[in-house]
């Protein structure tokens, strides 16, 4: 089992002064009461930053055209290539959120579109997405012109390009900072807890 301490403080939201108490407050009003998660607790040792990431996830989220299931599938997916097991449980506990089943999510983790539940022009998305993440430069005019012909718009396109640079960039936060897993995930957590333990704080 690994360490599970966090590399820095999470500071808790009783204890919460200033810019990070904003950045908490702002979390809660959107995602929830208790629904501050470790990755946003760790980003409150420098709060602006954190809310400017905190902004541009939920533009992804909330403003995009694609489905939720299809940008979780596939943060879900970089959180396996990345071994983010924090990644893993929140991502699947968010395609929970969006009806996925087990089964669908497992379709995720192992990389295959046709188990997830996706439309064509998603699945393609998706396929689009990992090989991206693979190797942006082996992307082919023909690899978007498939995109495309199923109903892709070049706006969709970023917005699953951005999909792969979000979870990669906070698969890496997570990573080099140890941040743990949040209490009130859901998905995999018997399987995080054997590698982890249960004490991240």
């Amino acid at each position: 089992m690994q360490d599970n301490k966090p590399f820095i403080d999470l500071v808790p939201p009783e204890s919460a002064k200033g810019p990070r108490k904003v950045l908490y407050d702002d979390l809660e009003r959107i995602r929830g009461a208790g629904r501050i998660s470790n990755l946003f607790r760790a980003y409150g040792a420098f709060p602006e930053l954190g809310q400017a990431n905190f902004d541009r996830l939920n533009i992804l989220l909330e403003k995009g055209t694609l489905s939720s299931r299809l940008k979780e599938a596939v943060m879900t997916a970089l959180a396996v290539i990345n071994h983010c097991d924090y990644c893993v449980s929140f991502h699947g506990t968010q395609m929970l959120q969006t009806g996925a089943s087990q089964e669908e999510i497992q379709g995720a983790r192992d990389f295959d579109p046709d188990r997830i539940g996706l439309c064509d022009k998603e699945q393609a998305l998706f396929e689009y997405a990992m090989k991206a993440n693979g190797d942006a430069h082996s992307i082919q005019f023909s690899d978007v012109a498939n995109c495309k012909q199923l109903g892709a718009t070049d706006s969709e396109l970023v917005e699953i390009l951005e999909t792969v640079n979000t979870g990669n960039a906070f698969n890496t936060f997570a990573g080099a900072l140890n941040v743990g897993a949040d209490d009130f995930l859901t998905y995999a957590m018997d399987e995080y807890y054997a590698k982890h333990g249960r004490d991240e704080r």
